[in-house]
């Protein structure tokens, strides 16, 4: 067998029990033990030879683990087929010899060991009751030229029809066989109760785990180990037991690991192999141990390096929580919507620890049949969930379920589903009012009067905008809530707003479609003049001038020099000077004198100035050349 198909081989594992003796389950186990299990069988069909579906005895090594997870208020009965017995069948008793011990050497007469394990469940006191029947085939006939027992005829047998039954059956059915033969074992399995089809051997364990993990509310987790490796895992508050499983991944026979929780040895409570014909075999260990819920602790499981191969083991970790639904409906009518408070509890009151609800992927939802819709936590640790009915008139069961990576709590009660109530809507007239649209979204909001109606706060119903274009919405809640007999509403308006459209109607209806021909049209008033231009494209237009001028900037800073090469810049203090002075290619314009200019521009002017002392001075432009005198 491959790692993959043994890793799921032991979910057994970290169980933190919600107390040591609140188990309190009464098992019977009807353990198919056919010669198809393990030596084969023949095809009544074709003849031909088919091969055992179990031929490593996995379903043992299940049976095995299963056996030792029990608590200590836990019953577990075992039976088998045999016909050689009054009955046609035959108790094992509950010790590991006994279950090793089991021969694969019989038909798979059912009648006898479900008429059984029905004695023991209707008579046990227990507060749960389960059948869980393993089975790698459909039943065989009781005599000779008989029929074989139907779906319909167990059901009837086991109490089931009319229901509702005393026990929970779950069924467990292994093949490796072609699809006819799966048929066959499926049409009489899955009407009897919770149906899983385990293609594999290897799958059992885990099968068997989960089953036991579900009636616990736990959740099972896995991991590997080779030879020498250890895995170290914290066991959080709110833990009462743990429990740890571990089996071989291959044919290596018995083995020893130890487990450790905050330095202490842990005792193992069960360890042996599988039974088979030809050691090694299968072999598993587990272990048992109390844990204080108060605080945490850290345990370590080690495999010797000295071991003859890897082992698989599995976690499943059980807090000392409980569920408890605090208020629902015991009635209701189709359509109509219903709230529950629930919460989980530890030590007799709410359990309130936020940062639990936030690890882990804790989740809380309540459910009615196949819907499901979360639940909202709230500050006293009490969660509340709404929910609209929907469906026909009926007998059910509302639950609110709370989860995490370890843990699965849950806590329902019974509801009756009466016929549709009745829906009589009375919508008053819809006026938004008038406004100027905006550059941005705007809206108006009104409150819209049901005053009149009937059940409008009970049944769920929608408003819906219909006519509406332009980029106009109407947001309004879905479900609309109904408070004083009124809900809200807003006309939304896209930014940079076109005329909307006339026209448009309001339609106020029961969201399931039975109350869809009894839906309200009520015409909507509004009035919304179009966004102005400059409101809507001034940021637009004022971007674009920033940009331009940001633009002559950058160019300004990249390209500050970038003047005709002939363009030089001469200074001197004179204008007979200037001639002489050497070109500088800074710039564009030449400096003189302010006498000089004065002097060159107009004769008369320059009369009487000083000649060598200048009192301003001018640029003057020139490609090569002084200014003339």
């Amino acid at each position: 067998m491959t790692r993959t198909l043994f890793h799921i081989l032991v979910v057994v594992s970290v169980l933190l029990a919600a107390r040591p003796a609140a188990a309190d389950t009464e098992w019977v186990l009807m353990l198919d033990n056919s010669n198809s299990m393990d030596d084969g069988a023949t095809d009544t069909q074709t003849g031909a030879t088919l091969p055992p579906n179990d031929p490593d005895r996995l379903a043992v090594l299940a049976t095995l683990v299963f056996r030792a997870l029990m608590g200590p208020q836990d019953k577990l009965t075992i039976l088998t087929f045999d016909d050689h017995q009054p009955g046609i069948f035959k108790p094992v008793a509950n010790d590991p010899k006994s279950v090793r011990d089991l021969v694969f050497d019989t038909q798979t007469f059912v009648v006898g060991p479900l008429s059984q394990a029905r004695k023991i469940l209707d008579a046990s006191t227990a507060s749960r009751r389960i059948l869980l029947f393993a089975t790698d085939g459909a039943p065989s006939p009781e005599t000779k030229g008989a029929q074989p027992i139907t779906a319909p005829e167990a059901r009837q047998l086991l109490g089931l029809d009319p229901g509702p039954g005393k026990f929970e059956v779950v069924a467990l059915a292994l093949s490796q066989q072609a699809q006819g033969y799966v048929n066959s074992m499926e049409q009489f399995l899955k009407p009897l109760g919770r149906y899983e089809f385990v293609s594999d051997p290897a799958k059992l364990v885990a099968a068997f785990t989960t089953v036991y993990a579900d009636s616990i509310r736990s959740r099972p987790e896995t991991g590997h180990l080779a030879p020498g490796e250890t895995y170290k895992f914290t066991v959080g508050k709110y833990v009462t037991d743990v429990f740890v499983g571990i089996a071989t991944e291959r044919l290596t026979g018995p083995f020893t690991t130890t487990l450790t929780m905050d330095g202490a040895p842990v005792t193992e409570v069960d360890a042996g192999d599988a039974g088979c014909k030809k050691p090694p075999c299968h072999a598993y260990q587990v272990f048992r141990t109390s844990h204080d819920p108060d605080r945490s602790s850290e345990l370590v499981l080690q495999l010797p390096a000295s071991a003859r191969g890897a082992v698989n083991f599995g976690t499943i970790m059980k807090y000392d929580l409980t569920a408890d639904v605090v208020s629902a409906p015991q009635k209701i009518k189709v359509g109509e919507s219903l709230e529950v408070i629930a919460r989980i509890t530890w030590k007799g009151k709410t359990f309130n620890d936020p940062a639990f609800f936030k690890a882990d992927g804790f989740t809380a939802v309540l459910a009615l049949g196949d819907v499901e819709v979360p639940m909202t936590a709230r500050d006293d640790g009490s969660f509340v969930g709404k929910l609209t009915v929907a469906g026909e008139p009926r007998t059910d069961r509302i639950s609110a379920r709370f989860k995490n990576q370890w843990n699965s709590l849950a806590d329902s009660r019974e509801i009756t589903v009466d016929a549709w109530a009745p829906l009589d809507l009375k919508v008053a007239a819809v006026d938004f009012g008038s406004w100027t649209g905006e550059r941005k979204a705007s809206s108006r909001c009104i409150d819209i009067d049901l005053k009149g109606s009937t059940n409008a706060d009970k049944v769920a119903i929608e408003a819906i905008a219909e006519g509406l274009g332009n980029g106009y919405e109407l947001d309004v809640a879905h479900p609309v809530v109904v408070k004083d007999g009124k809900f809200s509403a807003c006309l939304v308006a896209p930014g940079c707003c076109s005329e909307p459209p006339k026209g448009a109607t309001l339609m106020v209806r029961g969201i399931d479609p039975h109350y869809h021909p009894t839906a309200v049209k009520v015409p909507m008033a509004y009035q919304v003049a179009p966004t102005p231009f400059l409101a809507c494209w001034w940021p637009y237009i004022a971007g674009a001038i920033g940009s331009v001028m940001l633009l002559i900037i950058v160019i300004g800073f990249v390209r500050p020099r970038d003047f005709d090469k002939e363009d030089v810049i001469r200074l001197a203090k004179t204008e007979q000077a200037l001639t002489r002075a050497g070109g500088r290619r800074s710039g564009t314009c030449l400096v003189a004198s302010a006498a000089s200019i004065a002097t060159r521009a107009s004769p008369s002017m320059g009369a009487g100035m000083p000649s060598g002392r200048p009192r301003a001075c001018r640029w003057s432009c020139a490609r090569r050349r002084a200014i003339p005198r």
